[in-house]
């Protein structure tokens, strides 16, 4: 292996002198960065300066508009109008008069201030969780009631926040947050996911959907009751569908579906056009009555819970925290 001589006679592996070359350019890069910043930073304050002061007219009137001194007002536009290599204002008996490069320059200015002034208040208000953007993918049982009730009760509150809804099934909701597509998905009874976060936001129970009258006014229903009748089974509902077919497996019954659809409201609607009876979630169950039909809980209850899901590695944003609390208080009271 070759070897590196040193000042004070050290010997040095190629490896070695490799990882320390590696830090010495890693240092550079971060003073070269670090400079770039200030650059940055200092052609930003060019700006602000240079728009308060064509906008006030002196020099005086822009550092108290901008809340600083009146000589690091003059340095600042000193440096820019060196930096720029001509003059941005004659000085004309107190006055600053405006040079035809500033004039010219301005209609750009004006409009990145706006913009900066814009992102500002932007960030002051991500800051305190008044803005932002969430992104939701739930079970389209979900987008029936209660999801817009929650969505529209906390627009009323914060107007700068915008919302993306997906209504999807479960396998898909699973994918759509591995895959971050969503900063927060909702289900009933997900198992536990290694790297997801849960937040219980409600609970609720399984109910049998049937034409008014069917069972003659009962309180609750058994599966056994639902023998020889015709089922219309819910394709994909995931850990629901596990739970009925448990039950049903722990009681000896057999419901063979005769007909599958892909959401509980169009089982439902079935179900009020005589095509049979159905098991459904207590959203669809409450979202509104649909004429002829009746919602009778099960016994023993068929309980479950309804689930906000995180990627432990994306934390949820202050906006989208509060939204979960309104979530939750919506879904608690429906």
């Amino acid at each position: 292996m070759p070897v590196f001589r040193l000042a004070k006679g050290h010997r040095l592996g190629h490896r070695a002198c490799l990882m320390r070359a590696l830090t010495k350019w890693q240092l550079w890069c971060e003073v070269i960065l670090s400079y770039s910043f200030w650059l940055w930073l200092m052609r930003l304050r060019h700006i602000e300066i240079f728009h308060a002061v064509y906008s006030t007219g002196s020099v005086s009137r822009a550092a108290l508009v901008l809340n600083v001194s009146q000589p690091s007002v003059s340095k600042v536009l000193r440096h820019a109008e060196d930096g720029l290599g001509y003059a941005l204002f004659d000085r004309v008996k107190g006055k600053m008069v405006p040079t035809p490069e500033a004039h010219a320059l301005f209609v750009e200015v004006k409009t990145i201030h706006s913009q900066l002034t814009a992102l500002e208040s932007r960030a002051r208000h991500l800051a305190d969780g008044r803005s932002g953007h969430v992104r939701l993918a739930v079970m389209p049982a979900l987008g029936l009631e209660v999801l817009p009730r929650a969505v529209a009760q906390f627009r009323h509150t914060y107007r700068d926040v915008t919302f993306e809804i997906s209504t999807t099934h479960f396998s898909n909701i699973l994918t759509a947050l591995r895959e971050q597509n969503c900063d927060i998905a909702v289900a009933f009874n997900p198992p536990p996911l290694a790297g997801v976060k849960r937040y219980k936001i409600g609970v609720g129970q399984i109910y049998c959907a049937h034409k008014a009258g069917e069972f003659g006014g009962r309180k609750a229903l058994r599966f056994l009751d639902l023998v020889g009748r015709d089922i219309i089974g819910i394709k994909d509902s995931g850990p629901l569908s596990q739970l009925v077919t448990k039950r049903a497996q722990d009681e000896g019954v057999t419901l063979d579906a005769v007909i599958t659809v892909q959401t509980y409201y169009i089982a439902s609607n079935l179900v009020a056009h005589g095509a049979g009876v159905s098991l459904v979630d207590h959203l669809t169950a409450r979202a509104g009555a649909i004429k002829g039909l009746e919602f009778t809980p099960l016994s023993p209850a068929m309980p479950y819970e309804m689930i906000g899901l995180v990627d432990e590695n994306r934390p949820l944003s202050k906006v989208a925290e509060r939204f979960m609390e309104c979530f939750r208080a919506v879904s608690y009271n429906f």
